[in-house]
C-alpha cells in the first residue's frame, strides 16, 4: 500500500493527461549562444536485419546504398537500390511507415529523454514513472478515479521477480549513465565541441550525413545504431541471461572513442585531433555516447514498433512509452556492460627477431587453416575484392593486408583486438574460441599473436620475403624438432606473392 500511495501523486498526473513531465535544464548550465533547435526524427531508412545477398559493385560516389534505395530515380545505382528496395519490409524498414501517432509520441519521449543540441541529456525515468509505464494502461473511456483505482490495482499485481529484473535494469542504466560521464554539464560543454568540429562530417543527430561529409570516401560514421567498429570491449553473452536489446557486441569503451578522436583512422577521412584539450576530449566523447544512445533508443523502439513479435501488444500510448523506457535502459546497460569488459591482451613473448618471424610462421598456418578461415573472406589476402553489406546497409570489403593500412591501429594490441573481438558491424569474426583450443605454449605467443605477427609481416615487403625464403622455414623446422614439436612439419612453404 505504501508504494500506491507514494506514488498516486503521479498516477493522477497520468491520469487527467499531463503525461511525462519534461525536466528543465539546471541553472548551472549554461546553454549556447543562439539556439541549435530540435534533434530532428529519423527518416532515412533501417537496415535492421544483415541485408540479402552481397553488392554486386561499388556504390557511386556520393550515393551510399540506403540513401540510393530511400531515392531510386534520383541514383545511378539503380541495380543497388532495385535490390535494397525488394528487402523493406523485412531487412529495411521506413521510418514514415510509423503510425502518425506513434511517432508523434516518440519525439516527444526523444525530447523529454535528450533533449536538444543546445541542451543535451540522457534522462533516465524515475523509478515511480518506470512503475507506471510497465504497469498502468489508461483507458479514455473511463474517468479520472477509475483510471486511478485501476492503475494501483494493476500496480499490485505486478510479479515480484519482474518488479525485482526491472529494478536490476534501472539501476544499472543510472550507473552506467555515471559511468560513461553523461550528466548535463559534460554534455552541454562537448556539444559546443562537437558542433565546432563535428557537426560538418558527423550531422547534429550523429548520422554521418553532414553537410561537408566526403563524397569520394566512405560515409562518416553513423552512430545511432549504437555499434562501432573499433573497439578493445568484447562482453561475451551470458547463455543463461536473455539478451537485453541489441547487447553490447560492437559497443567501444570511453577510451576507443578517445582515441580514435585523438589520432584518427589511418586510410579514411576521419581526421585526427591532437589539438583537442583532454578535458575538451572527455566533454566531446560524453557527447558522442550521448548521441549514440539517443540513436539506438530512437532505432530500437522504431524497429519493434514496426516489426512487432506475435505476443507483442500494439505499441501506442502506455506501451510505447514502455518500450522506449525500456530500450533506454538496455542501451545504458550495454554500454556499461561494455565498459566493465575489456579485451584482455597478454604478452608477445616475442624476444628477439627471430622469435617474432617464427610467430609470423605459425600466423601464416593459422591463416590458411579451417580453425580461422581468414582466407575465405581475405581472398589472396584481400587483393581480391569480396563485397559484404555491413550492418548499417553499406558495402564493405575485407581489408587489402599487404598494404598494410589497419584503419583501427597497426599496433599489435591494436590488431589482437580486432582479431579477439571480430568487428562486430562488419561481420568479422571473434576468434577468441580458438584459444581455448591447443596447442598452447608457456610464454610464447599465443594463436591470435601468431595471426598478428603475420599480418605485420605481411605489411613488410622485407618480412614478407624473408617469410617466404625456403631457408627461413627450413631453419624454423629445425628449431623446433629440437624442442619435439613438429607443428610445422606438415608446412611446405610460405607462398605469398604471384
Amino acid at each position: 500500500m505504501r508504494t500506491t500511495a507514494r506514488l498516486f501523486p503521479v498516477l493522477a498526473l497520468v491520469a487527467v493527461g499531463c503525461g511525462r513531465a519534461t525536466p528543465a535544464v539546471p541553472a548551472a548550465i549554461t546553454p549556447s549562444a543562439g539556439t541549435a533547435g530540435e534533434y530532428a526524427p529519423r527518416t532515412d531508412f533501417l537496415a535492421v536485419k544483415l541485408l540479402d545477398g552481397a553488392p554486386k559493385t561499388w556504390p557511386a560516389a556520393g550515393f551510399p546504398p540506403m540513401r540510393s534505395a530511400r531515392n531510386p530515380a534520383a541514383t545511378p545505382d539503380r541495380e543497388i537500390a532495385e535490390d535494397l528496395r525488394k528487402q523493406l519490409g523485412k531487412n529495411i524498414l521506413d521510418p514514415s511507415d510509423l503510425n502518425p501517432a506513434a511517432a508523434a509520441q516518440l519525439a516527444r519521449l526523444l525530447g523529454s529523454g535528450f533533449g536538444t543540441p543546445a541542451e543535451p541529456r540522457v534522462r533516465v525515468p524515475d523509478w515511480n514513472e518506470v512503475t507506471i509505464a510497465a504497469n498502468v494502461r489508461l483507458n479514455p473511456e473511463k474517468g479520472v478515479f477509475a483510471n486511478l483505482g485501476a492503475a494501483a490495482a494493476a500496480i499490485k499485481k505486478w510479479k515480484p521477480s519482474a518488479a525485482q529484473a526491472t529494478r536490476a535494469d534501472w539501476d544499472a542504466a543510472n550507473a552506467a549513465k555515471d559511468e560513461l560521464k553523461l550528466d548535463d554539464a559534460s554534455l552541454a560543454r562537448g556539444s559546443v565541441v562537437y558542433r565546432r568540429w563535428c557537426l560538418q562530417c558527423h550531422g547534429p543527430t550523429g548520422a554521418g550525413d553532414g553537410s561537408h561529409a566526403i563524397e569520394l570516401a566512405a560515409m562518416p560514421r553513423d552512430y545511432r545504431q549504437g555499434v562501432f567498429k573499433f573497439v578493445t570491449a568484447f562482453a561475451q553473452p551470458d547463455p543463461k541471461q536473455p539478451k537485453k536489446g541489441l547487447g553490447a557486441a560492437g559497443k567501444p569503451r570511453r577510451a576507443d572513442l578517445a582515441r580514435t578522436i585523438r589520432k584518427g583512422l589511418d586510410g579514411s577521412m576521419m581526421p585526427a585531433f591532437p589539438t583537442l584539450t583532454g578535458a575538451e576530449l572527455e566533454d566531446l566523447v560524453s557527447y558522442v555516447i550521448h548521441l549514440s544512445v539517443r540513436g539506438e533508443t530512437e532505432y530500437s523502439t522504431i524497429a519493434r514498433a514496426m516489426q512487432p513479435t506475435e505476443d507483442d501488444p500494439d505499441f501506442t500510448g502506455g506501451e510505447l512509452t514502455w518500450l522506449f523506457d525500456q530500450n533506454l535502459m538496455f542501451v545504458l546497460y550495454n554500454w556499461g556492460l561494455a565498459a566493465r569488459s575489456p579485451i584482455p591482451v597478454p604478452p608477445e613473448y616475442t624476444r628477439t627477431d627471430d622469435d617474432r618471424l617464427l610467430s609470423a610462421v605459425r600466423g601464416y598456418k593459422l591463416y590458411n587453416s579451417a580453425e580461422f578461415g581468414c582466407a575465405a573472406c581475405h581472398v589472396n589476402y584481400g587483393r581480391e575484392p569480396q563485397l559484404k553489406w555491413d550492418v548499417w546497409g553499406g558495402a564493405v570489403q575485407p581489408r587489402n593486408l599487404p598494404i598494410g593500412v589497419f584503419r583501427g591501429g597497426r599496433r599489435g594490441e591494436d590488431l589482437y583486438a580486432r582479431l579477439y573481438g571480430g568487428i562486430h558491424p562488419s561481420g568479422m569474426t571473434a576468434f577468441f574460441p580458438t584459444l581455448a583450443t591447443g596447442p598452447a605454449y608457456l610464454e610464447r605467443p599465443d594463436k591470435i599473436w601468431n595471426i598478428v605477427h603475420f599480418l605485420q609481416a605481411l605489411a613488410d615487403p622485407y618480412a614478407r620475403q624473408q617469410l617466404q625464403n625456403p631457408a627461413t622455414l627450413a631453419r624454423f623446422k629445425e628449431r623446433l624438432r629440437a624442442d619435439n614439436d613438429t607443428s610445422l612439419d606438415d608446412l611446405n612453404g610460405v607462398k605469398i606473392d604471384p
